[in-house]
């Protein structure tokens, strides 16, 4: 029997055992994970109402049971090998193993490594990767709401086009030269078009910040009353009979006519640019109340899942140090076991 003197053995740290109670780690976590994942794709049913009922569960209660059985062996290997400080061979084997998942998830996306760093998600967890996907719950959230938002906002049509009245040319051309913006025979069609321009940039906004539709809606919603107002505002007659005294070599009795057959033209095409106009408010107060069910679904579902992935790392937290503990005791075992066949 060989003999070994304590100073030989105590307070040596063997790296070599540490890395075969590493690879007995990831050997472990890799059978096991692809057993685990065999269970979760079994219990997939695409039939059911739910199909994805329970894999969650039980994937995560795999997990930890990969955690729990990798480790465990891991540190009795590493203790074992060593012979002596089985808890710090075991806990440098947690801590390598550790280091380990972290650069396999960082610099590999595929393949045999990308399965041993999800086997290890719970190790892995320790970087914030649990918290980064709490950042992507919230962020997948919001892009949700806007999502809804665009799909809500966007059906909303505007119709900006209005029937052009019967104007004779030169009743036509006398308004053009009057310089009156609201005598301009296509004064109604331009002040529809800016409406129509401004619901388009504002659904973009509402889609890029969704957090802000309320705020964003009664902006418009105020705009266009503005609008509606200024349409309601009536011709000043004396500016009409100008224009066409001015520019125009009708008599007066030709003027009048001219200026009374307008001035019923431009009231039909007030009415019903208000009547568009009137029909686009009612349609986004119906979204906007719409969308305040929503928002709060979404919203809801979104602190849910936060909630959620908050939970899971604190268990990875606890997970983790029950894998620190579980490597320290397995290697204390371990290195008693080689103890009891050496001779001090």
């Amino acid at each position: 029997m060989k003999r070994l003197s304590l100073a030989e053995l105590k307070g040596r740290v063997s790296w070599g055992s540490v890395l075969g109670g590493v690879m007995t780690v990831l050997a472990i976590s890799v059978l096991l994970s692809i057993l685990n994942s065999s269970i979760g794709l079994f219990m997939f049913d695409p039939l059911s109402d739910h199909p994805a009922a329970g894999i969650g569960t039980a994937v995560g209660i795999g997990s930890a049971v990969i955690l729990i059985v990798g480790m465990a062996a891991g540190g009795f290997v590493a203790g074992k090998l060593a012979g002596m400080d089985g808890i710090i061979h075991g806990f440098l084997v947690w801590a390598t193993t550790l280091i380990v998942a972290v650069v396999l998830g960082i610099f590999l996306a595929a393949g045999a490594a990308k399965v041993t760093a999800n086997a290890l998600g719970a190790v892995s967890s320790v970087t914030g990767s649990v918290l980064s996907g709490a950042g992507s719950v919230v962020g997948n959230g919001v892009s949700a709401l806007s999502e809804e938002a665009e799909e809500l906002f966007g059906k909303i049509d505007f119709n900006a086009s209005m029937k052009e009245g019967n104007i004779s040319q030169n009743i036509r051309t006398a308004l053009v030269k009057s310089d009156v913006p609201e005598l301009q025979p296509d004064y109604l069609q331009k002040q529809l078009a800016v409406v129509k321009d401004d619901l388009t940039k504002s659904v973009k906004k509402i889609a890029r910040s969704p957090q802000e539709a309320d705020k964003t809606i009664a902006g418009f919603l105020d705009r266009l009353e503005q609008r509606v107002e200024d349409l309601g505002k009536s011709i000043d007659r004396n500016d009409l009979a100008k224009a066409m005294a001015n520019n125009t070599d009708m008599s007066k009795a030709e003027a009048d006519k001219a200026i009374e057959q307008y001035m019923n033209l431009l009231e039909d095409a007030r009415k019903e640019a208000k009547e568009q106009i009137g029909k686009l408010q009612a349609n986004l107060q119906e979204a906007a109340q719409e969308w305040e069910e929503i928002k709060h679904k979404t919203l809801v579902a979104a602190d849910k899942a936060t909630d959620a992935a908050a939970r899971s790392a604190l268990i990875s937290f606890f997970a983790i140090l029950l894998g620190a503990v579980l490597c320290c005791v397995a290697g204390a075992y371990g290195g008693r076991k080689t103890q009891e066949r050496v001779d001090i």
